[in-house]
């Protein structure tokens, strides 16, 4: 194997998530008469920790209505989290990388809690050694989350591989060094992603996971 650690962000990468962000963004925005961002600029901040996420999507408003704005988000996200799923092909995935020994892990912008639940609802909590999540570290991309990972399981950078959907995943990887696979089923095109220069842009999750099961 190239690696012996890859590390997952979480929403649009192995969770079908980002269309229930792109929609309890919209209900908060009518909720509190602010204007809706485009679809564009809603998917461009999923992967950010939420008050990152809300001070870049609506840079003009104040704080107090941005706090109330995201507690109108956390409402309707909540309505939705139970019918939210993991794509396609990602359970046996990864219990597939588990059991070749590839050590996994979870670097994500959301909550310790909704991770957690998260987790729980898929039955993969012991599939993953380390998680990391934006209650813990700096959001994305800043290199926190994926330093600490290495520094816990003492793996080098060289052996390590980030899987993402977003710009901020891959700015992640390459601010800490490691080497980096991008998905364009989430939430960011692949003209974006390529910026980043990832070994590989891949288009669906079984074809992910045939990627890291033959060249991870």
């Amino acid at each position: 194997m190239h690696y012996d650690l890859i590390i997952f962000d979480w929403d649009g990468t192995l969770s079908d998530s980002a269309g229930a962000i792109v929609r309890s963004i919209r209900l908060a925005c009518e909720k509190r008469s602010i204007v809706t961002p485009s679809e564009g600029a809603m998917r461009s901040i999923i992967g950010l920790g939420l008050d990152e996420a809300f001070v870049k999507l609506f840079d003009t408003l104040s704080d107090n209505d941005r706090i109330h704005l995201q507690d109108s988000f956390r409402e309707a996200y909540l309505t939705m989290v139970d019918n939210i799923v993991l794509f396609d092909g990602v359970v046996s995935g990864i219990k597939m990388l588990h059991h070749q020994g590839f050590k996994l892990a979870v670097a994500t912008g959301k909550s310790r809690r909704g991770l957690d639940n998260a987790l729980r609802k898929a039955n993969l909590t012991d599939y993953f050694s380390v998680t990391k999540t934006m209650d813990e570290c700096f959001s994305k991309p800043h290199p926190q989350m994926i330093n600490e990972i290495l520094d816990q399981l003492m793996i080098e950078k060289e052996k390590a591989l980030m899987v993402g959907d977003s710009s901020f995943d891959l700015e992640m990887a390459s601010n800490a060094s490691i080497d980096s696979v991008a998905v364009a089923y989430g939430s960011q095109e692949p003209a974006e992603l390529q910026n980043y220069h990832p070994r590989q842009i891949i288009h669906n999750p079984h074809d992910l996971f045939d990627w890291l099961r033959i060249h991870g």
